[in-house]
């Protein structure tokens, strides 16, 4: 009953509300986002945009990295499946959606239709990110697929990380071509979906529901009871009349059947509905890209020159082994290789067991280029701090400005991951296959708060004045072909690299406990040979500082020391100003510290923190004083 109610309800609308945010106008819905020209998902989102399926988030802005929290998630999920939010339970099913919660009764209602389960500890998760490997679950359980068994073929190094429920999903999912790893060979099955993410795989997610749904036969109507006739009556026997044949197979003359077959059930019919294969890889491919498609039927496809006019399964038999390549799952994702095919047009055709051939697939094309593509495609992005960054390639003793370019970027040729060596001279990276130069890699941007300047060791790429945690920027790597009589170039690819900017690291929170005050920053401490900067320590037992109030500490007084957890360090006070100081509950210490240093090199400036003494008597003179 649930496997119908998905089938029949999930909609491309209903699903992709998902991602979209309340609806802004007409216009904003048909202007191109001016945040999505780096992402993967750019041509995906555009479809979706086109079909009225997804929104963005205003002011031209999609937001393809923002996440999806779990609760907001069973909100659109309740409302894309039509669920019934008007009756919810007497007590909650999570301790942490309470009753007064804003997605209570949306939560309740996901998890009375099967959808939802919890983390198994009686929690829903609210506050937490959608994760990929629930994403998985809800997508294969809309397509009413029977997954169980199939998590054995995962083959991803880290399928032992997804968790025991997800598996089957996973491998479906993937199997169907909703899902691809990373580049690393990995599928983080733990980490969040974006939006950007639940736009593609939504996009593949309709393609495969087209074609199940295209084989799913039109549900029938009950029978409407009848009455069992009356007993016949013996009658004289006449000569038979002669039959006359009918459409469906039948007599003209039931000779005493009412259904006209005789009496006899009603005769099976062989299955004519014609085969359909339809891409699932978006066009073009570089060759050693496979091509994947999903057909409607177990049977063979064919790939042919798009110029080409078969007529006959003959025509396709007589094709070298290199164009075919056999379906044993209907609706399930089937590769085709190109490693040992040329650059041109192409198309598919698709031949069932009953030897009928479908209509011929969209146009593929091949091209014998590299691919770039980010090394992790779903996530990367481009962390610079205040004082910059250095891009280049491969180094001995990398500082904590350095960025190697190999970490960033992938160029692929037939599947090869390609060497990057900055050029000096050239202020670009050329690109090597073995000892055989094959391209030239340009860094730019058209970020005004970004600016590129080129150095003997790599490019230094620095945010402008006007550069803050908000700011939404780019970086460009233009591949092209390489000759060495410097001719023409041709660009063979391109792709942009979102850039985040980081602020200095800044203290949180601040505590005294015998004798150690431990301060805590809102960033990692890059743990290199420098230490927090502790300008002046002054102590005050009234907790008020003035020209003649609170006692400086010198600096033979304490002691700065980083902690294990990365994100603390500590300033221990000697036991002799401790005996001198003589300190009470009213009593507070004011703190100047600078120097606070990020992963990416920011140093704080000076700031100022105190902190209250809670922890000690009252009145700390002993009673023989």
């Amino acid at each position: 009953m649930l496997r119908n109610t998905l089938m029949k309800v999930l909609s491309s609308a209903a699903l992709l509300s998902a991602i979209a945010v309340p609806a802004v106008s007409a216009e904003t819905v048909t202007t191109p986002f001016s945040d999505i020209a780096g992402s993967y998902a750019k041509d995906a989102i555009n479809e979706l945009v086109e079909k009225g399926i997804v929104n963005g988030k205003g002011d031209g802005k999609f937001d393809p990295t923002g996440k999806i929290e779990r609760q907001d998630f069973a909100i659109i999920l309740a409302k894309a499946l039509g669920l019934d939010v008007s009756s919810t339970p007497t007590s909650p099913t999570f301790s942490d959606v309470p009753s007064d919660s804003y997605a209570y009764a949306s939560v309740e209602a996901a998890v009375k239709a099967g959808l939802i389960k919890g983390q198994g500890n009686g929690t829903f998760g609210t506050g937490s990110n959608l994760s990929r490997q629930d994403m998985a679950v809800l997508f294969v359980r809309a397509l009413g697929i029977d997954s169980q068994g199939k998590g054995s073929i995962l083959k991803f190094s880290d399928a032992s990380s997804i968790s025991d429920y997800a598996k089957d999903a996973v491998a479906v999912a993937v199997g169907f071509g909703l899902f691809n790893g990373g580049t690393d060979g990995k599928f983080d099955p733990k980490g969040g979906a974006a939006r950007e993410e639940v736009a593609l795989v939504a996009s593949r997610f309709f393609d495969a529901k087209e074609i199940i749904d295209s084989q799913t036969p039109p549900s029938q109507p009950d029978p409407a009871p009848t009455t069992p006739p009356e007993p016949a009556k013996p009658a004289t026997p006449t000569p038979p009349a002669t039959s006359v044949p009918t459409s469906s197979g039948g007599s003209g003359n039931s000779g005493g059947s009412s259904n006209g077959n005789h009496g006899g059930s009603t005769p099976s019919q062989p299955e004519t509905s014609a085969p359909a294969v339809k891409l699932v890889s978006s066009s073009p491919l570089n060759i050693g890209d496979s091509i994947q498609l999903i057909s409607s039927k177990v049977g063979k496809v064919y790939l042919v020159p798009y110029a080409a006019t078969p007529t006959s399964i003959a025509d396709l038999d007589s094709l070298d082994d290199r164009f075919k390549s056999s379906v044993l799952y209907a609706n399930q994702v089937t590769e085709m290789q190109t490693s040992s095919l040329t650059a041109g047009e192409y198309k598919v055709y698709f031949v069932d067991q009953e030897e009928r051939m479908s209509a011929p697939s969209a146009k593929i094309v091949l091209q014998d280029n590299p691919r770039i593509t980010l090394t992790n495609e779903e996530e990367s992005s481009f962390l610079l701090g205040k004082e910059g960054a250095v891009l280049k390639d491969l180094t001995d003793n990398p500082s904590s400005a350095d960025r190697n370019i190999n970490d960033w970027i992938q160029v692929k040729w037939h599947g090869k991951s390609l060497d990057m060596i900055y050029n000096s001279t050239q202020h670009n990276f050329k690109v090597f296959e073995d000892d055989n130069r094959v391209g030239t890699l340009e860094v730019s941007s058209e970020s005004s708060v970004i600016s590129i300047e080129p150095t003997e060791d790599g490019l230094h790429i620095r945010p402008t004045e006007e550069a803050n945690e908000t700011t939404k920027a780019d970086l460009q790597f233009t591949l092209k072909s390489y000759s060495r009589e410097e001719e023409t170039q041709q660009e063979l690819g391109h792709v942009d690299l979102p850039v985040h900017f980081d602020l200095a690291p800044s203290v949180t929170e601040a505590t005294y406990q015998d004798g150690v005050i431990t301060l805590t920053v809102d960033q990692v401490l890059h743990q290199m040979d420098v230490l927090p900067l502790v300008t002046s320590i002054s102590y005050s037992s009234s907790g008020e500082f003035g020209n003649d109030n609170g006692y400086l500490l010198q600096d033979e007084e304490f002691k700065v020391a980083l902690s294990e957890d990365p994100k603390q360090f500590t300033i221990t006070l000697t036991d002799s100003v401790l005996n001198e100081l003589l300190l009470n509950e009213n009593g507070k210490f004011r703190l100047v510290i600078s120097g606070l240093r990020d992963e990416t090199g920011n140093l704080s400036e000076e700031e100022t923190y105190d902190v209250n003494i809670s922890n000690v008597e009252p009145n700390p003179t002993s009673e023989g004083e």
